[in-house]
């Protein structure tokens, strides 16, 4: 019997709020798994949103805004 079968076997006699936490730990371990595994230069599409919040607002006072570009370019 390969482990799979074997923690199917268990997960299976278990109550469902103690199989789900025996599925929140496995995905856990996987997830860091993969972590660890991924490219570092592979950023995820919810690490791009956190940097993006992270730095909205941050640069207000070296940018100008829209209404002092058009000013500066002559354009209403």
């Amino acid at each position: 019997m390969t482990i799979a079968e074997q923690i199917y076997e268990l997960v299976k006699s278990l109550p469902q709020d103690q199989a789900s936490e025996i599925l929140f730990f496995a995905e856990s371990i996987r997830d860091q798994y993969l972590k660890a595994n991924q490219p570092s230069h592979t950023a995820t599409s919810q690490q791009w949103t956190e940097l993006v919040y992270s730095l909205a607002g941050s640069w207000e006072k070296d940018f100008p805004s829209l209404e002092e570009i058009r000013e500066n370019s002559g354009s209403f």
